[in-house]
């Protein structure tokens, strides 16, 4: 059975790398290939493509890699037709995934879409679009449940894959020894993200707001969860531009979020890994004006983080754009980081985000192999239809 797959960042390689294991867990013949990096081919993944270099966020951001995907969708189609896959399944990334699932259904190939485009946030045509295009949609967030079933798609939601990668809390003082962190005082864990774009525009206000904190608590022990898809030379030159440096532990996130009293992170997933394990946080995003623009145009939801989207609430603080500024981190974080009362507060009030990300059927099973099954589901359904 050949299935072929399209991850396009960090985050899609790492769900790319789980979800190939748990198909090859229900059928040892599987052979895939497609777009994907290093975690993916390590788990037998026969990479056509690597794009997390060209990961980007936003509509300027995008514009730049038009003509690069454009011409790689003209190859797509000789591949698809040369190489037959039973299934294409897609991972996020829905600027191109969603082209690519044009030209699957042209061709005949069933399509499973596991992380739809966020069309609950904006973009509402677009669950049109994917029910048009897609056989078999595997969620993971409830938010998105009734716009994609409204638009006729066929949904299921499977749960957050996080869920299997944080099944408890981890020990605080396991994790400060592991860091070689001290216990007598405070830990401020700095997250910024996976995609260059996004160290470029939040790392130096952090580290400014870190300078500020450092005069109210010179105890302060900062630290900055480091992703694999970002090179060490990067931070340090950020490092010295801005004359401050904290400890750096690189593809540590979540032993790093489990040492902190408080964390600084970026919106998206890694919001959600903290909430998991159990930490406050103070959430900042940053895009540049146009896109910006736009978005303010677009989005229909009230918050910007994932912990206060699943709740529809406001629990966790978010400074977004012109309010991501050092001074504001430093003002949010100050309260955290003095009062133990607030951050327990705070991480009583996310409580309930674990059980609404459990998706159908309860999280034995896990997202991976719920969504491994649909795949299989759609393979077995689709017969002789294809190719």
């Amino acid at each position: 059975m050949k299935i072929m797959i399209f991850a396009g960042e960090p985050s899609g390689d790492y769900y790319g790398a789980n979800l190939l294991k748990a198909l090859q867990s229900l059928n040892s013949s599987i052979e895939a290939f497609g777009f994907g990096s290093q975690q993916m081919k390590k788990a037998g993944f026969d990479v056509i493509f690597d794009p997390t270099e060209l990961s980007v966020v936003g509509i300027t951001e995008a514009l730049k890699q038009i003509g690069f995907f454009r011409n790689w969708l003209k190859r797509l189609e000789v591949i698809m037709k040369e190489r037959k896959p039973d299934c294409v399944v897609l991972i996020d990334f829905p600027g191109f995934n969603m082209r690519v699932a044009k030209l699957a259904k042209k061709l005949k190939i069933p399509v499973v879409y596991f992380i739809p485009p966020s069309a609950w946030a904006w973009g509402k045509k677009r669950a049109y679009k994917v029910a048009e295009t897609v056989d078999k949609v595997a969620s993971i967030l409830p938010m998105e449940l009734e716009v994609y079933r409204n638009a006729g798609a066929d949904i299921v939601s499977v749960g957050h894959p996080l869920l299997l990668d944080i099944p408890g809390e981890i020990d605080r003082s396991k994790a400060l020894k592991e860091l070689g962190l001290s216990d007598s005082s405070p830990v401020l864990a700095l997250l910024p993200g996976s995609r260059k774009q996004e160290i470029g525009t939040l790392y130096a206000p952090m580290l400014e707001a870190c300078k500020l904190l450092k005069k109210d608590f010179p105890d302060l022990q900062v630290i900055l969860g480091l992703s694999p898809a970002i090179k060490l030379e990067t931070i340090e030159e950020i490092n010295r531009e801005v004359g401050f440096s904290p400890l750096v532990f690189q593809d540590q996130t979540h032993k790093v979020i489990a040492a902190s009293t408080v964390c600084l992170c970026a919106g998206g997933t890694v919001t959600l890994e903290t909430v998991l394990l159990k930490r406050p946080m103070v959430v900042v995003y940053k895009l540049s004006k146009i896109t910006f623009f736009f978005v303010k145009r677009l989005v229909t939801v009230k918050y910007y983080s994932l912990p206060n989207l699943v709740l529809n609430k406001r629990v966790v603080p978010e400074l977004i754009q012109n309010d991501c500024t050092a001074e504001n981190m430093a003002s949010e974080l100050k309260p955290l980081l003095s009062d133990p009362r607030l951050r327990v507060g705070m991480v009583d009030g996310l409580a309930k985000v674990r059980l609404r990300l459990q998706g159908e059927g309860g999280a034995e099973e896990g997202a991976y192999v719920k969504t491994a099954k649909l795949v299989l589901e759609v393979v077995k359904g689709a017969g002789s239809n294809y190719n």
